[in-house]
């Protein structure tokens, strides 16, 4: 039986049009897109050629975003350029937020967890959708603050929007585009200042850009429609593949069940099982499932984004993620709910 895949929000296969992208840029637009010769500049049109692309399918203009190599990089340039002038007054962020996102704001004065809005709050930092529990967030009202929104997890799966926010952060990686690529996104006029000095990026990211990750990217985005409308009809699998397990009266729990969530994603609690143990049952089994985050999977530290949802830390241990790709078929997803009847 071949190995199935349920693993999604972690990582997802790069689209058949993003891995040609990648290979051609590799073979012909190899040349540093700094240069200022021929070969340079032809790179430099293809660099401006993809941001022009994907500003366009996102509403925003060119010229607002910024190529960066990880979302997680994107987030500390963002909370870090904005350090200087808003650090000395408290930043709202949401406490599932990934840790990418938290540890930059370590250097800020006070943090206060969302819903919670400090009357003299400068920053608010919210996830559109969780990696973990699949559950989707709208910005808070928080007009007199730099509003960020984390849209790693909802780019390609649902609609995104960005009238809400002043800043915004996407992934390559986990909508069918390269790793090696990510977009940050800043409102004009806001008080950033630069932390990664370089000639790249109008001198607002150093380091020669990727380009062959960066026309994948753009490859990719081109079928971000199709996507969003493939992942929109994982909800029907999603939510019989939920009836089915939680009918076995196994003590079992869906997170998040019956809130809005992303339509591929099913949070598990396995009440007094060990999630890691049941993750590698499963990978033997030939079926990749995940604990909760790619980053922290494995870890002894049980997840975050789950204990504050109320959960206890046993409970957090006992947590495994499902999260489809968007062409999922039924008797894949009948495959796993067997597997996990026979070990659980």
């Amino acid at each position: 039986m071949p190995r199935l895949y349920f693993d999604a929000n972690a990582s997802a296969p790069p689209h058949p049009e993003a891995v040609e992208a990648v290979r051609r840029a590799m073979a012909e637009d190899w040349a540093n897109p700094t240069s200022t010769h021929r070969e340079g500049q032809r790179a430099r049109f293809r660099i401006e050629e993809a941001r022009r692309e994907l500003a366009a399918s996102l509403g925003v203009v060119p010229g607002e975003l910024v190529f960066c190599a990880s979302a997680t990089e994107a987030l500390h340039l963002l909370i870090r350029g904005l350090h200087p002038a808003l650090g000395d007054r408290p930043a709202a962020v949401f406490p599932g937020e990934h840790s990418a996102c938290l540890n930059p704001l370590r250097d800020w004065s006070r943090l206060a967890w969302l819903p919670e809005l400090p009357p003299d709050g400068a920053t608010v930092v919210q996830m559109a959708a969780n990696n973990e529990t699949g559950l989707l967030y709208a910005m808070p009202a928080a007009l007199d603050a730099v509003r960020i929104k984390d849209c790693c997890q909802a780019w390609g799966k649902v609609p995104v929007e960005l009238a809400d926010c002043d800043a915004a952060v996407f992934s390559g990686h986990k909508m069918g585009g390269p790793r090696g690529a990510a977009l940050l996104w800043m409102r004009p006029g806001l008080p950033w200042e630069i932390v990664m000095e370089g000639p790249q990026e109008r001198r607002r990211r150093g380091g020669t850009e990727d380009l062959p990750a960066i026309l994948g990217l753009a490859a990719a985005a081109r079928h971000l429609a199709e996507r969003r409308e493939m992942n929109a009809a994982l909800a029907p699998l999603r939510d019989a593949f939920e009836t089915e397990i939680t009918s076995w009266g196994r003590n079992l729990e869906v997170i998040g069940q019956g809130s809005p969530r992303l339509p591929n994603t099913s949070c598990i609690l396995f009440k007094g099982r060990n999630g890691e143990a049941l993750h590698a049952s499963l990978d033997l089994a030939g079926f990749a499932v995940s604990t909760g985050s790619a980053c922290h999977s494995g870890s002894v530290k049980p997840s975050h984004a789950i204990t504050t949802l109320g959960y206890s830390l046993e409970d957090a241990r006992s947590v495994l993620r499902v999260s489809m790709l968007p062409d999922a078929q039924p008797g894949d997803v009948e495959a796993l709910a067997s597997a996990l009847k026979r070990l659980t």
